[in-house]
């Protein structure tokens, strides 16, 4: 509506442009910033979020000394909670299934890398085998030498 409004005053005073005007340019742009919600920032409350993750409102202070991301979302918050030693039992109760979900694939990547580390192992060893000039063990038959 201010917007508008700057319009109209600008066709009343039969400016080509609004940029004829730096006054009423400026005004313009400040509400074209403001109408974009470009510098508006949502800050959670810690009431709001202990209600969301059901947990106290200590809680919420002392995750965020900790490093929680909150700002990020819930998934990066569950992610985080995930990682955790210790869980309130209410956000536990909660979130079981998405905190249990990212802990078993946490486990499965843990396993694939380690079994990742193993195969890279066992290639550098039939690598030096073969630079060496000596047969491998039958062990490594079945794995491709690194090139």
């Amino acid at each position: 509506m201010v917007q508008q409004r700057i319009i109209e005053i600008a066709v009343a005073k039969k400016l080509n442009q609004l940029r004829d005007d730096p006054v009423l340019c400026e005004v313009y742009a400040q509400c074209e910033d403001l109408r974009t919600k470009q510098y508006l920032e949502v800050v959670r409350t810690n009431r709001h979020l202990a209600k969301k993750y059901a947990i106290s409102p200590r809680t919420v202070t002392n995750w965020r000394n900790e490093g929680c991301p909150f700002e990020d979302g819930q998934w990066a918050v569950l992610d985080w909670m995930a990682e955790r030693r210790y869980m309130p039992a209410g956000a536990q109760a909660k979130f079981e299934k998405q905190l249990s979900d990212r802990k078993e694939k946490r486990k499965y990547a843990e396993i694939m890398g380690g079994l990742h580390v193993a195969v890279i192992d066992a290639m550098r060893l039939k690598t030096t085998y073969q630079a060496q000039g000596l047969k491998p063990p039958e062990w490594l038959r079945g794995i491709r030498a690194l090139p």
